[in-house]
């Protein structure tokens, strides 16, 4: 049994709050905030359309009395981060809603995040839980290192990030060379994707199967999912999973 495992299992002895935590596996999408397209329209499929709002979301997950964070959205000190890095560029998002506030409005904690991409609009949020262990994959550390902005936001690290890297030991999955299941149960299993990209399988029990990338969280590009998450990184096309506090179950 990994090391990551040991951890995420220990979790599961937690008292108090973590009781309130499902057992069964469940998500949510949690929308942070909203980047409209600069184009008018765009040539798609054979035809001009409309391109599409962006969603800045994470995806909340809880399984086994464990609820962690698969990216975070933008965070409470986006602002200043990109202030710090490159004050002169136009911020296109629209207003910004925490995942952090928003969960502590409902009373909810989390106890691991997955770093599933280090780009600027998708660990924003990392400062915002500094306390707790920062799951990433070896390649997205070296990425780190390695790219500038804006790709990556140096402000965005300027805390002690309580790194905790993967070890993907689980072999081939669906397809994906190197995959860590993190429970040992098949329900929750990550992928390495390239450019430090992480990649996340959801299987429920009664045969379902969510992918989402960690830099689109959502895009279609499942590999064998009997059900994909169908460009969730896009508003109109969270229809059909909705966002938090939906919960798919």
């Amino acid at each position: 049994m990994s090391m990551l495992r040991i951890v995420l299992c220990a979790l599961l002895g937690l008292g108090g709050a973590a009781l309130a935590v499902a057992e069964e596996l469940r998500f949510s999408l949690v929308r942070t905030a909203q980047t409209e397209s600069q184009a008018d329209y765009a040539w798609r499929n054979g035809g001009w359309q409309q391109p599409l709002p962006v969603d800045h979301v994470a995806l909340l997950i809880e399984y086994r009395g464990v609820r962690l964070l698969f990216g975070t959205g933008l965070g409470r000190q986006i602002d200043a981060q990109w202030d710090a890095v490159m004050p002169w560029r136009t911020k296109r998002y629209g207003q910004v809603r925490a995942v952090r506030d928003q969960l502590e409005r409902d009373g909810l904690h989390i106890d691991r995040i997955l770093l599933g991409c280090p780009r600027w609009d998708h660990a924003s949020g990392l400062a915002d839980y500094p306390e707790l262990p920062v799951l990433a994959s070896p390649d997205s550390l070296h990425y780190l290192q390695a790219a500038t902005p804006p790709a990556v936001l140096p402000s965005q690290f300027g805390h002690q990030v309580n790194w905790q890297p993967l070890q993907f030991d689980g072999g081939p999955y669906q397809g994906y060379a190197r995959s860590a299941d993190l429970f040992g149960d098949g329900r929750v299993v990550l992928v390495a994707l390239d450019k430090a990209v992480l990649g996340l399988f959801l299987s429920f029990a009664d045969g379902r199967r969510f992918f989402f990338r960690g830099d689109a969280l959502g895009q279609p590009a499942a590999r064998n999912a009997t059900s994909a998450s169908a460009g969730a990184h896009h508003a109109r096309l969270q229809a059909g999973l909705g966002v938090y506090p939906q919960w798919v179950k």
